[in-house]
């Protein structure tokens, strides 16, 4: 009996996206090595962050790396260093602001669901421009001020409506202050891992639970060495605010594995076997009279990822992709009654399983009109 009949639980094969809800990726047999190795032995966990550290800041042409709990916890460290930067007495009365720097400053556009990370850990954010349009440069340099902590800019959120991360970077230096980069899922491509760091970004935060295919709750922050030593410093198992955010070694191991694997994948091969993928998902789409079927090759957040669109010929989107789920399959149902289907995470053998099964369950949508 293995653990999914023990406690009756059910699993998918995953043609949508890489959600947190979903279990994210799966992981590959040398992660799961590593982290089986390490987790049979007790070990200095400073040690295991510093030493895994150094290997992955090598492999990703950093200065350093930090490895976090999730994008998520990664937000909380890097801000909690900003604010504290290295007075243990400000860290330690966090999410109390007792010292003299306590704002971030975020451009509106880029707002979003994880940015809480932030005021977590007790910054107050300084918003400027507007959800439809960038602050001007006189505004970024009015808004930075001598309680300015750090500058936080986002990847792809607000795009259209932003200052370029360039822009952003060369006025915080210029006032001496820190610029973080929420960039969890900007993966692929592999060089997004140093792109922008070498754009000036002095710590850049990555899920490492995604397309890395490491822990589900395992982050990636690379950056300035001043900066990852002071992530070292005040984040788990140190006591404070940012003890939460605790990163196991199992955890630590298991993504430096991940990321490895990852860099050494050729990203042109697997484009190419995604596209076919997704050629056959196309067929399948055709056969059943699917209309406007559409191959993008960006994922839901600027990554470079091959997905199929499609409109239902009849029935619902949402009637679909709750019946695909039934038969443990995950698909996307989209706004103007389209369905995504992802490769991403689909195992050839696991292909052939989805074709099948959407055929099917679109026959049944049929005979219940």
């Amino acid at each position: 009996m293995d653990i999914f009949e023990e406690l009756g639980l059910h699993h998918y094969i995953n043609a949508q996206d890489t959600f947190t809800t979903y279990g994210a990726s799966c992981m590959p047999a040398a992660s799961l090595r590593a982290m089986r190795e390490i987790a049979s032995s007790c070990v200095e966990l400073a040690e295991v962050q510093a030493k895994t550290g150094d290997a992955l800041a090598k492999l990703t042409h950093n200065e350093g790396a930090y490895i976090s709990n999730g994008a998520a916890g990664g937000m909380m460290v890097a801000t909690a260093a900003a604010l504290a930067r290295d007075d243990e007495k400000i860290f330690h009365t966090l999410p109390e602001i007792t010292g003299p720097r306590y704002e971030v400053v975020m451009q509106a556009a880029q707002r979003n669901m994880y940015d809480r990370g932030c005021s977590a850990v007790g910054a107050k954010m300084r918003y400027i421009g507007t959800a439809d349009t960038a602050p001007t440069v006189e505004e970024l340099e009015a808004a930075i001020t001598p309680a300015t902590a750090a500058v936080f800019y986002v990847i792809f959120f607000g795009r259209d409506a932003s200052l370029p991360l360039e822009t952003m970077v060369e006025v915080a230096h210029r006032h001496g202050v820190p610029v973080i980069v929420d960039a969890a899922a900007q993966n692929p491509p592999a060089e997004n891992l140093w792109k922008f760091t070498g754009m000036g970004a002095d710590l850049v935060i990555f899920s490492g639970g995604k397309t890395m295919r490491g822990p589900q709750d395992s982050g990636l922050i690379v950056g300035k060495k001043e900066w990852i030593d002071r992530c070292r410093r005040w984040g788990p198992p140190t006591d404070g605010v940012c003890r939460g955010c605790k990163t196991s070694r199992e955890s630590i191991v298991g993504l430096y594995k991940a990321v490895q694997l990852y860099l050494q994948r050729d990203e042109a091969t697997l484009m190419r076997t995604l596209n076919r993928r997704c050629a056959a998902f196309e067929r399948t789409l055709r056969d059943c009279g699917f209309i406007q079927i559409t191959r993008t090759q960006e994922g839901p957040v600027g990554q470079v990822m091959a997905r199929t669109y499609a409109v239902m010929p009849y029935g619902s989107a949402k009637d679909l992709a709750d019946k695909m789920r039934a038969n443990g399959i995950y698909i996307g149902a989209e706004p103007g009654n389209r369905i995504l289907l992802n490769p991403l995470m689909v195992a050839p053998a696991q292909v052939k399983t989805v074709c099948e099964t959407l055929t099917t369950c679109m026959q049944q949508i049929k005979e219940e009109l």
